[in-house]
């Protein structure tokens, strides 16, 4: 079996805004797609091991690596080094850093709280203030120790960006099983930088364009089982798939309203693509696009009114936004090339969408309105972008020139700090959660 991706699917049938204000002196700048990043220390704060977590070493070392990697990869953050290692209960002394040219400081520090999980002390410093501006005490079990880093992280990125941060947060995306030409696929759950990587499904059945549910308990995806597309819910604490009713054809591209109440999805049948939405609780389905030509990939905005997809009606694959019950349709995107797969910012600032010109394909941002136009990655096939609830990043697909195994990556919004994700094998199809509870 071939894999069963977007562009198979569908072959076969901005500028960044100006943040809310940050609470205190230290923040990110951000004007005109221009970031100052803020130059930040993050030492090495040694607590030693924790009992029950094997081969971790020093706890509070490892915690603060994690911390540095989540900030750096934001692409808002000047790390800036300081020799030497912290000691949990060492008082802070704020001179070095000053020195060195720090603006902020985070310490971490980690023990064993008394009920047996780790207790981890996340300060930020404002070092020419001379005074801590945020904390939180974090408390999780030893076995999701690195949620403790992340979850410190994000209290970093939310005060100094005015934007919730987006590490504390699950990718999901499409593996492959074996190989061409019994080849299947299955789905995988992992932290936002990779780790802690679990398969969902177990490759009987090809599955394709997952995509969470705002509670993030949820999610819904394409499985094509004994050669029946269906569209399938499945609850992750529970274990259990629900197969949506859906009308007779190909259903594909699902994703979820902003309430959870709804899933939107495009359906073919007769040689014709359009977009459907179909309520959970009563089943009842509504049809929001009756053109002739293909009308795919829908995408609601955060408020739930509007929901923006692709249509190739005009002639070639271009973005058009209408109101959620299918009204008022309009295309937003003109210019060369031909554009798909759009993403709506958690921060209805922007619209991430696949843009296709002379066979290469690369990630692009806009205004919902359609102005504002820009191209952010550079390789020669990167697709599918779905964005961080912090409405800053991106993640999308990636595939090397004359490669055919895809990857994951994650991209600022300038484009300049992008890195893979770690995975074992081939991925694609990515999609970010929102918050962890």
């Amino acid at each position: 079996m071939k894999r069963l991706d977007r562009r198979s699917i569908l072959a076969c049938l901005a500028l960044i805004g100006t943040p809310a204000a940050a609470q205190g002196p230290l923040h990110v700048d951000i004007t005109q797609g221009v970031a100052s990043p803020l130059p930040i220390a993050i030492p090495e704060v040694s607590s030693g091991p924790l009992a029950g977590v094997p081969d971790v070493g020093d706890m509070g070392v490892a915690l603060s690596h994690i911390v540095r990697d989540d900030l750096l990869s934001a692409g808002l953050y000047r790390l800036v080094a300081v020799e030497g290692r912290l000691a949990a209960d060492q008082e802070v002394v704020l001179a070095p850093f000053m020195r060195a040219g720090a603006q902020a400081l985070v310490i971490g520090r980690a023990q064993a709280a008394e009920d047996g999980r780790l207790a981890y002390e996340c300060l930020l410093y404002d070092v020419f203030g001379g005074k801590v501006e945020a904390s939180q005490r974090i408390l999780v079990s030893t076995a999701q120790w690195r949620r403790a880093a992340h979850k410190c992280a994000d209290m970093v990125f939310s005060f100094t960006t005015g934007d919730p941060g987006h590490f504390d947060t699950r990718l999901l995306y499409v593996a492959e099983d074996g190989q061409p030409p019994d080849q299947g696929t299955h789905l995988v759950a992992t932290d936002y930088d990779g780790a802690n990587a679990t398969s969902l499904t177990r490759g009987l059945q090809l599955v394709a364009m997952p995509a969470f549910a705002p509670d993030i308990r949820r999610i819904v995806f394409m499985s094509y089982q004994d050669a029946q597309p269906k569209l399938v819910v499945a609850d992750l604490d529970s274990g259990q798939a629900t197969t949506l009713n859906t009308p007779d054809g190909v259903p594909f591209a699902p994703r979820f309203s902003p309430d959870g109440r709804s899933v939107v999805f495009a359906l073919t049948r007769g040689g014709d693509s359009d977009i459907y939405a179909i309520e959970l609780a009563s089943g009842s389905v509504r049809q929001l696009t009756n053109e002739a030509g293909a009308d795919t990939s829908p995408s609601y905005s955060p408020d739930g009114t509007s929901i923006v997809f692709e249509s190739d009606r005009s002639g070639e694959q271009q973005l058009y936004v209408m109101a959620a019950n299918g009204s008022g349709q309009r295309r937003i995107s003109f210019g060369a090339g031909a554009y798909g797969s759009p993403s709506w910012s958690p921060r209805d600032d922007m619209i991430a969408y696949t843009h296709i010109e002379s066979g290469r394909l690369r990630i692009g941002v806009m205004k919902p309105d359609g102005s504002g136009r820009r191209i952010i990655t550079n390789g020669a096939h990167d697709e599918d972008p779905s964005w961080a609830l912090s409405g800053r990043a991106i993640a999308f697909q990636r595939t090397t020139a004359g490669g055919s195994r895809p990857s994951l990556w994650i991209t600022d919004l300038t484009g300049k700090a992008q890195h893979q994700v770690r995975t074992q094998g081939s991925a694609s199809d990515p999609a970010w959660s929102g918050k962890r509870p």
